[in-house]
């Protein structure tokens, strides 16, 4: 979360303020030099954190009128002057507001007044579980619906294939974990926690969560732009049954690590770069297709394969080496 901007109106509560910025450790106290209004109009458009010292009356009616999206939307935190109460206001869940309020309440020894349905019952929040391990939600469209069984205590399913698997322990009442793929109509609703391509894409209300457990192995050609490297992993993905948004490290040789087309690559994907020495590509085999070419123009016998194993700490492949006209690729598992 970005550090959050704490504001008051009163002297009293810039003494709250201040306080509680030195309890934290970070947050920057803002007065508002250009009117109230306009300065938590201002840091709430540029998706800024608030803690708001004041009144909740007065939060609600100037940031009304901005609220767009709750998966969005900024964190605003409001604290009474007495600092006796803290209530999350917006973006409770994927704004962190909730986690804002309750680090606030330990801060200055006061009350959080979080009113979400999952806290108050002591069940998961849907949008944020494998959030701390890079989980990815795809697609959002029946989150509400999902959450709203969990809500009631309606039994879900939990089809899990990659990621963590203590995530539920807490709430196992709930959950229901599946060995074989159910019928329809068999569970309020359904968790699938995979790499792969949905195997019932129309069931609902479904939730897919996305582990960052692929790793993709890459050598490539000189020069290679970013477009030639993204049009074949999405190819490959394609081919594979697998997604795209399971992507979690790029592995590759050191004498590549510097290629702008695969640092782009990395970036847009929004994963790490991880490159390999010549000699530590050399430990791992017997490759399963090895290069003679390659060998002698790089002095191993592949790169994306044995890259790929390395960053996943394996001796298996998803995917042996696939070659392109200027890129190879090579998949490979890695667990929680």
């Amino acid at each position: 979360m970005r550090n959050p901007a704490i504001v008051a109106l009163t002297p009293r509560g810039q003494e709250l303020a201040q306080r509680l910025a030195c309890a934290l450790g970070r947050g920057e106290v803002i007065p508002p030099p250009d009117g109230l209004r306009r300065t938590l109009q201002d840091l709430f458009n540029a998706g800024r954190p608030l803690v708001c010292v004041m009144a909740l009356g007065i939060v609600v009616r100037i940031l009304g009128p901005l609220v767009r999206d709750k998966r969005s939307d900024p964190a605003v935190v409001v604290i009474d002057e007495a600092g006796r109460f803290v209530i999350p206001v917006l973006g409770g869940h994927a704004g962190g507001a909730n986690a804002l309020a309750l680090e606030a309440a330990r801060a200055l020894d006061a009350i959080p007044v979080v009113t979400t349905a999952s806290e108050a019952l002591g069940l998961p929040a849907m949008d944020m579980i494998g959030r701390d391990w890079g989980w990815k939600i795809e697609p959002t469209a029946h989150l509400t619906a999902v959450a709203a069984a969990v809500v009631r205590g309606e039994l879900v399913g939990v089809w899990q294939e990659v990621g963590q698997r203590d995530w539920w322990q807490p709430f196992g009442a709930s959950f229901v974990a599946l060995d074989t793929w159910p019928p329809r109509d068999t569970y309020a609703a359904l968790l699938v926690i995979s790499d792969r391509e949905v195997i019932d894409p129309g069931r609902e209300p479904l939730l897919v969560y996305r582990p960052p457990s692929l790793v993709l192995g890459v050598g490539c050609k000189r020069g290679v732009p970013f477009a030639e490297i993204e049009e074949m992993f999405q190819e490959t993905c394609r081919s594979q049954r697998l997604a795209p948004l399971s992507l979690g490290v790029v592995a590759t040789a050191s004498l590549k690590a510097d290629e702008p087309g695969l640092i782009a690559f990395a970036e847009h994907h929004g994963v790490p770069l991880r490159a390999f020495t010549v000699e530590e590509l050399q430990g791992v085999g017997p490759l399963p297709t090895p290069s003679e070419a390659v060998r002698q123009r790089v002095g191993v016998a592949g790169v994306a394969e044995p890259a790929a194993m390395l960053a996943a700490q394996t001796r298996e492949l998803l995917m042996p080496k696939r070659r392109g006209r200027r890129v190879t690729m090579a998949l490979a598992r890695r667990e929680a």
